[in-house]
């Protein structure tokens, strides 16, 4: 039948492999953009992924001050630090909150979630930083050496 026509069966083989081809190649995009918009949706309601508890209203937040000290010379550093482990106190990681420097020393903050850390972030007197992202754990460490500095935490 198709002879008749004048097209060959490889021919229309060919054609067919080749618009299947650019139809998986099309799907492949549009699930990209829907999983980009879906990231989208879920960052701004405060869920960030599917895997991690979103923010239940009827359970408190983690509201906490922090008091960071920064050790004279000629001691060891890194033992200055303060941690708070979030995950620890919350039950799940927190997926928002802020963070408050109500101190008079620049404060470094780590953030760390699994076995990714970032940081550090310098956070001035009298700043607030703004968190939308997953934590676990909190590192602080002053700035200065003798330094101190006082951290108002709230994580949901």
């Amino acid at each position: 039948m198709f002879n008749l026509l004048g097209m060959k069966p490889e021919e229309i083989i060919t054609q067919a492999q080749s618009a299947v081809k650019a139809l998986e190649e099309k799907l492949t995009c549009l699930e990209d953009r829907l999983a980009a918009i879906q990231r989208t949706l879920e960052y701004e309601y405060g869920r960030p992924r599917r895997d991690v508890a979103g923010h239940d209203p009827a359970r408190l937040p983690l509201i906490s001050q922090i008091d960071v000290y920064g050790i004279p010379t000629g001691e060891v550093f890194g033992y200055n630090r303060s941690h708070l482990d979030v995950a620890g106190v919350l039950g799940k990681p927190a997926t928002r909150g802020h963070l408050v420097n109500m101190g008079y020393s620049n404060v470094q903050i780590w953030f760390s979630y699994g076995s990714s850390k970032v940081g550090p972030y310098i956070l001035p007197p009298s700043a607030a930083l703004e968190i939308s992202f997953l934590v676990e754990k909190v590192e602080f460490e002053v700035d200065l050496e003798g330094g101190y500095s006082k951290i108002q935490v709230l994580f949901q």
